[in-house]
């Protein structure tokens, strides 16, 4: 039975729940937008690992990943920490999440035409959305302007030059 289909379905699992994501951040039920984040990062990672195990990576799913990551790494993150930490930061808080959502955009535009490699160049989007959604919540507390800070530190660290490891090349069969 070929199960060829079973990376994109994890895909569209990845985007949907970014979109729920999305959704219940504005009916400010915050948890439940972290998540729906949460799940979609498990998801991207299934994906991926689906498409390695069954020998079925294509250039479609490498697009339509990218498509699901900038709405559930990129742009549900930025909602939710604007909405529910940031109201109150007048222009920073949106400039700091627009910034946020370009240098993610950048980083999957580089990763999509880069040579397949054994590690990242530049933080995953995923990790540094799944970062900013737990920070979201993590601590009432926390000041705005270190929350801007953070999501500065972040956006850069996508469109860095740094290394970053990875584990898929592990699951690759010869």
């Amino acid at each position: 039975m070929k199960l060829n289909w079973l990376p994109s379905m994890c895909t569209l699992g990845n985007l949907g729940l970014g979109s729920l994501s999305l959704y219940f951040t504005i009916q400010e039920r915050y948890s439940l937008a972290l998540l729906m984040i949460l799940l979609a990062a498990i998801c991207d990672v299934f994906d991926g690992l689906l498409a390695r195990i069954l020998q079925c990576t294509s250039e479609f799913g490498k697009q339509l990943d990218s498509l699901a990551d900038i709405i559930s790494f990129g742009l549900a993150p930025t909602f939710l920490i604007l909405l529910y930490r940031l109201e109150d930061a007048h222009w920073i808080g949106p400039a700091a999440s627009v910034f946020f959502l370009i240098c993610g955009a950048l980083r999957l535009a580089r990763f999509n035409m880069s040579a397949p490699s054994k590690g990242f160049v530049g933080m995953p989007i995923t990790a540094a959305g799944v970062i900013l959604s737990m920070i979201s919540l993590l601590d009432e507390r926390m000041k705005p302007e270190l929350i801007i800070v953070l999501m500065a530190l972040l956006s850069v660290m996508m469109v860095s030059r740094i290394p970053f490891p990875s584990l898929k090349k592990s699951f690759n069969r010869k």
